[in-house]
């Protein structure tokens, strides 16, 4: 055997090696990587993206949005060429999960191998259009959830806490930064929800109407009692009936606050006239924005200055 013989069958050796290594890699730690080296993690969409900024700053991955920053609720979502191909290249998948990516079920059958973490597991679901939440009422099969967990921030909590397991599990390499940076956004997290409660502690309304499913477990977070629940962007609008009935609960209530999300306008809110005072909240649910890791907090901040009565009001 030559000497230039042996070194192609050394090179080729070595080659063999780093195949092996990254399949191995790959089936230890449940994560593929692209050519570059690089971890790519793939976020359903806004909410769940911003959270991954958070987690992930600086570790050497790559963080990317299925549908972009400012898609908003997936409601009727139409998964795209263009979105195959950024999960066809994804080392792992980040949900928020309780039916709100349920345009990826059937795709995500065809991709067996790729890592998934939903963020909802294991959180405290609401049906969808429900005024009040019973902890020990029984789900049925093809029960629709409200899928706007992120909008609480316990909830949010949680989902984060998900994420931060979900990406020590299967980058375990990057788990020390995961873990550090989790530690930070959720003592962050934990001191906005305390403000947020304390300032509606401190008004005169314990009652309020939610003009969209975004709002309903903001309201709860807060220690309000939703009296009705209209669904503002349906299509065919709000019904006579359950309008009707808003007003009769606004006036049993005698202070209510209305709730609207910002994407929607301010509709309906006469059934607020009925209640002995009424005030117009509209708030910011953080669904889409800019590119920025603060954006959940920035939009919980505008929520506060809302409350406190600086942003965000409008005339009964």
């Amino acid at each position: 055997m030559t000497r230039t013989t042996r070194r192609y069958g050394k090179v080729a050796l070595l080659m063999a090696g780093i195949v092996l290594a990254s399949v191995l890699l790959t089936q230890f730690t449940g994560v593929r990587q692209e050519a570059t080296g690089k971890t790519r993690i793939v976020a359903s969409f806004y909410p769940v993206y911003i959270a991954a900024l958070n987690l992930t700053q600086g570790a050497d991955v790559e963080v990317v949005s299925l549908t972009g920053p400012t898609t908003g609720c997936l409601h009727d979502y139409q998964l795209s060429p263009e979105n195959r191909i950024v999960l066809s290249e994804a080392s792992l998948l980040l949900l928020n999960g309780a039916g709100a990516e349920s345009f990826l079920d059937d795709v995500l059958q065809d991709m067996p191998t790729l890592p998934v973490v939903a963020t909802s597991a294991g959180i405290d679901l609401r049906e969808a259009g429900e005024t009040a939440h019973h902890e020990d009422h029984d789900h049925g099969e093809g029960t629709l959830f409200n899928e706007h967990i992120w909008t609480s921030p316990a909830r949010y909590a949680k989902q984060v806490e998900n994420m931060r397991d979900g990406l020590c599990r299967y980058d375990p390499a990057n788990a020390a930064r995961y873990t550090e940076n989790a530690a930070r956004y959720l003592a962050a997290i934990e001191e906005m929800g305390d403000r947020l409660r304390q300032t509606v502690a401190d008004l005169p309304y314990t009652a309020c109407i939610t003009f969209h499913d975004s709002l309903a477990y903001m309201a709860e977070d807060w220690g309000l009692q939703t009296v009705a629940a209209l669904s503002m962007g349906e299509e065919g609008g709000v019904s006579a009936s359950a309008l009707e009935q808003a007003e009769q609960q606004a006036a049993a209530a005698g202070r209510v606050l209305l709730l609207y999300d910002d994407q929607y306008p301010v509709e309906y809110a006469y059934v607020g006239s009925s209640a002995q005072q009424s005030r117009v909240l509209v708030l910011r649910t953080g669904v889409s924005g800019q590119e920025d890791k603060d954006a959940w907090l920035d939009a919980m901040a505008y929520n506060l200055q809302v409350l406190q009565g600086e942003e965000g009001e409008a005339n009964a």
